[in-house]
């Protein structure tokens, strides 16, 4: 048996696992933020507004009236269309 007395230095370090190919890319304790969306307030702002203010954004009156049509009977709206974000930024300003 032989006895090795004093401190060890590693020259490098080898990762073996499924992920070893990218934790060195990884950032470590990053939290990410969750952003929550209120659609229903959205939802109620989108019912209020008229045609005109809705025309001058970009938005088509059949689209308009199909986006509210959706709120009033399935009460959802999808947040990801052009139309209904143009809608969000037009009320957001």
């Amino acid at each position: 048996m032989i006895a090795i007395s004093g401190d060890v230095h590693a020259d490098s370090v080898v990762y073996i696992g499924k992920e070893a190919n990218n934790i060195d890319e990884q950032a470590l304790d990053v939290k990410c933020s969750q952003v929550f969306i209120d659609k229903q307030s959205i939802m109620r702002n989108i019912l209020e507004l008229s045609q005109s203010q809705v025309e001058e954004w970009g938005v088509d009156r059949g689209t308009f009236k199909r986006i509210k049509d959706r709120i009033r009977e399935k009460n959802y709206i999808n947040l990801n269309t052009d139309a209904v974000e143009r809608l969000v930024e037009g009320l957001s300003s």
